[in-house]
């Protein structure tokens, strides 16, 4: 049986057994994610994470989206700066330190942390994604990081981490080519555990729910170490400021306002 634990702007949190679903609660902006959501998201986790300290109450947590879309990446909309305020990237705000917040305790999180991905997961929906231990994908779902098409940079961990879970070839489809990862490629890679929906896909968390959560936490644990040495290197740091500060960085933004294709010259 399920119920509801929590209901938040954007975010419920459902408990099933010894699963904690977080729920992004947004169809109207396909789950788009904004500062409030990713601090919700984080502390949820840390909320269960130090549940499973004292208590067998949770071993899972998964992640969905409500509706058609897993999660359309950041609401470019509501994560302006604020007067005063450095743009930061594509974010602005305080999004992207919610942000690392949120991913950050996906990989940090002593219980086996799961994306149940049913529909198209883009941006920081494949950032979401790729924090997570593991993936189910419905038939829908695909994975798309489009940066180069956009005008952005990554950062080292974004990059490596889909290094390591998609492959460097399917990897370097993604990131480079901008292209999208499907579901069948997700299943065919590894990257996803399953293709699965619905009872399914219930079956399969069931399932996961039912490892030694001791063994998981450890098992995690080092499969995650080296996470915190990717980092960018000088060389590269002054790469990923000059692609921001680029003339085709506003160039993608006013294509975006326009509805046209972006025309880049390298400045």
């Amino acid at each position: 049986m399920t119920e509801v634990r929590a209901q938040y702007d954007n975010v419920r949190v459902e408990v099933s057994g010894k699963v904690w679903t977080i729920v992004l609660d947004r169809d109207e902006q396909r789950n788009a994610l904004n500062s409030a959501m990713c601090e919700q998201i984080a502390a949820t986790i840390a909320e269960a994470s130090e549940l499973a300290l004292t208590s067998d109450e949770v071993r899972v947590i998964v992640i969905r989206g409500e509706g058609k879309a897993f999660c359309a990446g950041a609401d470019l909309g509501s994560s302006k700066p604020a007067a005063g305020e450095s743009a930061g990237g594509v974010y602005g705000g305080n999004f992207h330190e919610a942000l690392w917040s949120m991913l950050r305790a996906c990989v940090n999180a002593p219980l086996l942390v799961v994306a149940n991905v049913q529909g198209p997961a883009v941006g920081a929906g494949s950032q979401l994604s790729l924090a997570c231990d593991l993936r189910i994908v419905g038939e829908r779902a695909w994975f798309g990081v489009p940066a180069a098409s956009l005008g952005f940079a990554l950062d080292a961990w974004t990059i490596n981490r889909a290094k390591d879970l998609l492959g460097g070839a399917l990897a370097r489809n993604v990131l480079i080519g901008a292209q999208r990862a499907t579901a069948d490629q997700a299943v065919a890679s590894g990257f996803a555990i399953a293709k699965a929906s619905g009872e399914e896909a219930d079956a399969v968390i069931e399932g996961l729910a039912g490892l030694a959560p001791m063994s998981v936490a450890q098992l995690k644990s080092v499969l995650n170490a080296k996470d915190s040495t990717y980092e960018l290197t000088p060389v590269q740091e002054q790469e990923y400021d000059a692609c921001w500060a680029s003339e085709d960085s506003a160039e993608a933004k006013l294509a975006r306002r326009e509805k046209r294709a972006p025309s880049f010259s390298r400045r």
